[in-house]
C-alpha cells in the first residue's frame, strides 16, 4: 500500500478527510500549524488532533511551532509575514503549511502528500489545491486531491460526539472575529 503525508489543521477537518485516503493510503499525518493564535487555541487544538490520533491508532508526526512559549513574538512575527505576503494571508498561511508538508514527505521518502485544509467549505479550496500542485512539482512528488466538504460537518458533528474540541474559528489572528 502507497503511503501519504496527510497535513492535519485540526480533529473536526481530518474526520472527513482520512475516510477518503485510508482504503487507498496508509496515512501519517503531520500536525503543522503556526498559524493557530492565541497559544491557547493552537495547545488545545494540537492535544484534540493527539487524542484523536491516538483513538484511531493514526500515525503522527509534530513540528511544534517556534513560537509556543511566546505568544507575543508569535503572534506578531507570523501575522506580519502572513499580511506581506504579496499573495495575501490566506495564501501565505496555505502555502507555509503545504510547503513543509511537502518538504517533510520528500524527507521521509513518502512521495505522495494531501491536506485536511481540503475538508472546510469556508476555506479557499481551489487556492489550496493549485498551491499543492505547484509543490508537488518543486519536490516531485504526488499530490493526492481529495474533496471532503460534502462530509464536512458530519465530521465535525462525529468529533464532538466522542467529546473532542471543535473550535470555531480558523485559526489566526484576524479570524477570531
Amino acid at each position: 500500500m502507497d503511503r501519504v503525508l496527510l497535513h492535519t489543521c485540526c480533529a473536526p477537518c481530518s474526520a472527513s478527510a482520512i475516510p477518503l485516503l485510508a482504503d487507498k493510503y496508509k496515512i501519517t499525518t503531520l500536525w503543522f500549524n503556526p498559524n493557530i493564535f492565541p497559544e491557547k487555541e493552537y495547545l488545545l487544538r494540537k492535544q484534540t488532533w493527539l487524542s484523536y490520533s491516538k483513538l484511531f491508532d493514526i500515525e503522527t508526526k509534530e513540528i511544534e511551532a517556534d513560537w509556543v512559549g511566546s505568544e507575543e513574538k508569535y503572534g506578531q512575527l507570523w501575522l506580519n509575514k502572513a499580511i506581506e505576503s504579496d499573495k495575501g494571508r490566506c495564501y501565505y498561511c496555505y502555502e507555509s503549511r503545504l510547503e513543509e508538508t511537502a518538504r517533510i514527505a520528500k524527507k521521509l521518502s513518502i512521495y505522495n502528500f494531501s491536506t485536511t485544509l481540503l475538508s472546510s467549505p469556508y476555506q479557499k479550496h481551489e487556492t489550496i489545491k493549485k498551491i499543492a500542485e505547484c509543490l508537488a512539482e518543486k519536490y516531485e512528488l504526488n499530490f493526492i486531491y481529495i474533496d471532503p466538504r460534502k462530509d464536512f460537518y458530519a465530521g465535525v458533528n462525529s468529533v464532538k460526539k466522542i467529546g473532542l474540541y471543535s473550535q470555531r474559528y480558523c485559526g489566526c489572528r484576524i479570524s477570531i472575529r
